[in-house]
């Protein structure tokens, strides 16, 4: 099996999977599984688009890049256990019973969501300042604020989503507007610290495109579970 082929099923197999969760969800059908399999599955996508990613990077930069990954990792799911103990810098909200297990209250999940949604965004980014021959004298500013504005576009969308999931709830269900920020200014920060790494890219992998349009599918869906 050829490598462009491989690709291409990695790639039916998101939408298959994302596309007929979101429908289950609206249906009620399989309840019970798509709980069980709800962490299993963001920790899976996150890997693989981790990988998916390495093998576009120059030789070089891999350790760089693997570092970058752990920051994410790590420093999403410390920004949520800020999040959850002090309500800042998002606001006030708690974890439901689905994503487990939990470290210190958090759901380990949580961690690879963040890097997931950071990554496939960055990834739309680049190869937008890459198709449209963006000088990289401008890189420092539009690639934070066109990856941050990404990631605050999918979290509008999730955050409808999550209640339903029961992945999360807000305070009287009302999402402050200071959750938003946060998220673009987090975003911006990732997204920066990759260009402070001087990450350099062989090619552009499309597969974090798709594992952002996917989930944004089955999020959208979702929402309109009753």
């Amino acid at each position: 099996m050829s490598l462009l082929k491989k690709e291409h099923y990695k790639i039916y197999l998101l939408y298959l999977l994302f596309g007929f969760g979101g429908l289950w969800h609206v249906l009620n059908m399989f309840q019970s599984a798509m709980r069980i399999l709800a962490s299993p599955l963001i920790i899976a996508v996150s890997l693989l688009l981790v990988y998916d990613v390495l093998k576009s990077l120059f030789d070089q930069w891999k350790r760089r890049y693997l570092l970058w990954c752990f920051f994410i990792l790590f420093g999403g799911w410390g920004m949520e256990y800020l999040g959850v103990t002090t309500h800042f810098p998002f606001g006030r909200y708690q974890y439901g019973h689905v994503l487990a297990p939990r470290i210190l209250q958090i759901p380990l999940a949580i961690g690879f969501a963040w890097l997931t949604i950071c990554l496939s965004s960055l990834m739309i980014t680049l190869r937008i300042t890459h198709y449209f021959q963006v000088k990289k004298s401008y890189y420092n500013y539009i690639i934070p604020i066109i990856t941050a504005t990404f990631m605050l576009i999918f979290d509008s969308v999730m955050e409808h989503a999550a209640p339903k999931l029961d992945y999360w709830t807000w305070r009287n269900n009302y999402i402050p507007i200071q959750n938003f920020l946060s998220w673009f200014l987090l975003g911006s920060l990732f997204s920066f610290l990759w260009l402070k790494l001087k990450l350099s890219m062989n090619f552009y992998p499309t597969f974090g495109i798709h594992v952002y349009i996917s989930q944004f599918i089955y999020f959208l869906l979702v929402i309109f579970k009753k």
